[in-house]
């Protein structure tokens, strides 16, 4: 009886069990590299945010650079408001109207091709924030690739999250129509 105890007690001690049983270490591993794909998935959404902003910042200095619409009408009123002063005081009517007209032709150049180069830059812009929603987009599928097998209940809503916020951010930028947004705004 004391054999049979002594065989039976070293076959149980050499036992393997066949599924896996994880140690706490393993868990918290776990849980580290899960906690450390959600902010994978957060950093990715935030260089979205920012591409935008950036976006919007660069727009309003084209805007609002050096000889913009503002700063013509300016010009513009001052130029014509001198030789109004003379049509009023009676002083070279003829010539100040004259002058006034001419005044005013120039400045339509002037808004016009003021218009031409805002289109421009502003189509450029947006050409290079496509780029760098679609370079971010393919960087999260990198990411998401080596993080597949941390897919699970947690993670899984907040990847659909950002797969929405990649799709509605790369759809705003597409649809872009540069003379509309000119036009708007002066």
């Amino acid at each position: 009886m004391i054999c049979a105890a002594a065989v039976g007690s070293s076959v149980a001690s050499t036992y393997v069990p066949t599924h896996s049983v994880k140690t706490d270490k393993e868990i918290v591993s776990d849980q580290k590299t899960v906690a450390t794909f959600k902010q994978v998935i957060a950093f990715h959404q935030r260089n979205v945010d920012v591409l935008w902003q950036q976006y919007q910042m660069a727009e309003v200095r084209i805007r609002e650079s050096r000889g913009n619409h503002a700063e013509l009408e300016r010009d513009e009123a001052f130029f014509k408001g001198v030789y109004q002063q003379d049509i009023d005081r009676g002083i070279r009517v003829k010539e100040s109207k004259k002058a006034i007209a001419e005044i005013e032709a120039t400045y339509e150049k002037k808004h016009a091709q003021r218009d031409t180069r805002e289109r421009t830059e502003v189509a450029r812009l947006q050409g290079q924030l496509r780029a760098e929603l679609n370079n971010e987009k393919k960087r999260f599928e990198k990411a998401k690739k080596q993080h597949a097998k941390l897919v699970n209940d947690e993670t899984l809503p907040l990847l659909k999250q950002a797969e929405q916020h990649f799709a509605k951010a790369i759809d705003r930028a597409n649809s872009f129509d540069t003379a509309d947004t000119t036009i708007a705004a002066r």
